[in-house]
């Protein structure tokens, strides 16, 4: 299974955790669930694109060699 795959699974269930416990907790703490999952969704996501990124980069750099 590629890098991209498994980061996109390890992002999906990071996700459904948060969903999870922010549904389950009392409306203030839900505010701070939806906080914190945000901040974690978008850190992710942005290593999630850097890393195929740089993988399309330098497949395109080992083409052109």
């Amino acid at each position: 299974m590629s890098i991209e795959k498994k980061s996109l699974i390890s992002t999906l269930k990071t996700t459904k955790k948060a969903n999870a416990a922010s549904s389950a907790a009392s409306p203030e703490a839900s505010h701070v669930m939806s906080k914190n999952r945000s901040k974690v969704v978008n850190k992710v996501q942005s290593k999630v694109v850097n890393k195929v990124v740089n993988k399309v980069v330098n497949k395109r750099a080992y083409d052109r060699a």
